[in-house]
């Protein structure tokens, strides 16, 4: 088509299609009505000199080349049908945004955490007392653990199961291992009589992130407080009584060394070797005849333990990790600090986000169809396929939330605060209060931190752990009651007609509260003994019963059914 034209023509056309930087269609259409224009204009002239020297003139009155593409792209443009310029307009607005969102994404997950305190370091002044090394007794305790240590493995395993359940040849080996071991059973009694008891978390490691403490001690204590329970039985097959007690009062010692304002899993520990000490102590006074003079000074010593005894899980030390969580989570920079997905899913595994789970590990996996239905195969795949798009949708519907809608830094902090607060009132109302105040603590604590999804992986079962604290304190203090009543028996020659007997004769001080029904438990004589039980956490006295689920008691009760009975002893843990 520019063969007929000068070279300084098709030059210039060419360098105009060029500059238009259009769709092509549209260059070609251009091209064709420029060839010819000039085609016309020189149509008449006879030479070619002539043909040269026209076309530079109508090149010099079109002016710029780049000039006249841009004004040719725009007339274009302004002539072409509405609808190509709304698609064209969509397409450049969905690009900005697309653009925009990969810059967010970017600038999203290359934030980084700006660490400003260290809480291991606030953790261990918060645990600390105002004492000495001298009153602390931590290391005597792991002084017994590392010579607990080097006991051989057939022992271990016979510490570790029910003395009473042992042959007469393996109660021997434990005996001889107790008497060879005394250093050992007597450290853990001198760390028994301090006062205070604490760790120095991660110091010695250099750790800084709370998360990263370890806790090696506490499969220790386990170790000790079993190895003391062999031990009790022990002195009381050979009715060394007191002796017996005495171990018992020590075990128990080691559990209230690890309440307090301590890590909320050191206190399940000292609840659960609390809750241990006090069921030898029932088990004993079931099993043997033990004097009353004896017994009172079993309950004289239990009744100093828990004088000043705060049942309560203490939330403090696990407020610090809250605080050391949610600084190594959130960024410092503007809108408040955005949650860091990168830190989210190695402090959680499980929440899927942006730089967590892969996609690919929901995937379905494949079929064996060897023998089987081929329609039961076609089932089964449709099945995990639908499991992969919802796995799939989750993911999205996660990783969209966390982009765009999760609380920042600053509203994570209020969302903490507020949820601590709660807690603070709630520990100390007795499920009875909390049940006639209508109040579903799972519920409102959820509430608190809803759509915080850090919050609501970060926060502890709080409901399972109250009804922890509760069911110990009730077994501890009824255990003093049940004392008291064994004593009057042995003093009076029968057992009393009702509790307030033992308050009038000072056999008991005060009446043990039922936390689930706010009044004294219940206790009534039942033929030659009695029965003394809580209404449970189902809130209704069932005479006594006790719960059965699939066939297995229950001795704690359930929502549904069920009292706790504390005496007589239903189930032994040790029995002669």
């Amino acid at each position: 088509m520019l063969k007929n034209l000068p070279a300084c023509a098709v030059e210039f056309i060419k360098i105009v299609i060029r500059k238009m930087r259009y769709r092509k269609r549209v260059r070609a259409d251009v091209q064709a009505e420029l060839t010819a224009h000039f085609e016309d204009e020189l149509k008449d002239c006879k030479t070619d000199e002539e043909k040269v020297q026209k076309a530079e003139r109508l090149i010099t009155e079109f002016g710029n080349a780049k000039l006249l593409a841009v004004l040719l792209r725009r007339a274009k443009k302004r002539c072409r049908p509405f609808w190509r310029t709304a698609v064209a307009r969509i397409f450049q607005a969905v690009g900005v945004i697309i653009l925009c969102f990969i810059l967010y994404v970017v600038w999203f997950l290359s934030g980084k955490p700006v660490i400003t305190t260290n809480y291991v370091a606030e953790l261990n002044r918060m645990v600390k007392p105002d004492a000495d090394e001298s009153q602390n007794a931590e290391p005597l305790y792991n002084r017994a653990i590392e010579l607990y240590g080097k006991i051989p493995d057939d022992i271990s395993k016979l510490f570790e199961t029910q003395y009473i359940k042992a042959n007469a040849e393996e109660k021997q080996r434990i005996a001889e291992w107790i008497t060879d071991n005394e250093e050992m059973f007597n450290i853990i009694i001198a760390g028994t009589k301090k006062p205070y008891y604490w760790s120095n978390y991660g110091e010695s490691d250099g750790v800084e992130n709370v998360m990263d403490i370890l806790m090696p001690h506490l499969p220790g204590f386990r170790k000790l407080v079993f190895a003391l329970r062999c031990r009790i039985w022990l002195r009381a097959e050979q009715g060394l009584y007191e002796d017996a007690f005495g171990d018992i009062v020590a075990c128990y010692r080691i559990g209230q060394h690890l309440r307090g304002d301590k890590l909320v899993i050191e206190q399940l520990v000292g609840i659960a070797i609390e809750a241990l000490s006090v069921q030898n102590v029932r088990d004993i006074i079931s099993q043997y005849e033990i004097d009353s003079a004896t017994l009172s000074e079993l309950q004289k010593g239990f009744e100093q333990m828990i004088t000043d005894e705060d049942f309560v899980v203490s939330f403090k030390a696990e407020k610090l990790l809250a605080y050391d969580i949610i600084q190594r989570t959130f960024t410092d920079g503007p809108g408040g600090g955005h949650i860091i997905p990168k830190s989210v899913s190695q402090l959680y595994p499980e929440v899927q986000i942006i730089g967590g789970t892969s996609l690919r590990d929901h995937r379905p996996s494949p079929v064996k169809t060897q023998g089987q239905d081929w329609i039961s195969d076609i089932r089964y795949e449709i099945s995990e396929l639908g499991g992969f798009i919802y796995e799939a949708c989750s993911f999205c519907k996660k990783t969209s939330y966390i982009l765009f809608l999760h609380p920042d830094k600053k509203q994570t902090l209020q969302a903490l605060e507020g949820l601590y607060d709660y807690w603070e009132v709630i520990r100390i109302k007795t499920p009875a209060q909390i049940r006639a105040e209508g109040i579903d603590v799972e519920k409102e604590t959820m509430e608190i931190v809803k759509g915080n999804i850090l919050m609501q992986e970060s926060a502890p079962a709080i409901g399972r752990v109250f009804a922890q604290d509760y069911a110990n304190k009730v077994s501890v203090e009824a255990v003093i009651t049940i004392i008291a009543i064994l004593r009057y028996n042995k003093d009076v020659g029968r057992y009393p007609e009702n509790l307030n007997e033992l308050i009038i004769t000072n056999y008991l001080e005060e009446l043990t509260m039922d936390p689930y029904s706010d009044k004294p438990l219940v206790y009534k004589r039942k033929g030659e003994g009695f029965i003394l039980y809580s209404v449970g956490p189902n809130f209704i006295d069932d005479g006594g019963t006790v719960a059965v689920v699939n066939g297995r008691t229950r001795k704690w009760g359930t929502k549904e059914q069920g009292d706790i009975v504390l005496w007589p002893v239903l189930e032994s843990s040790e029995k002669k």
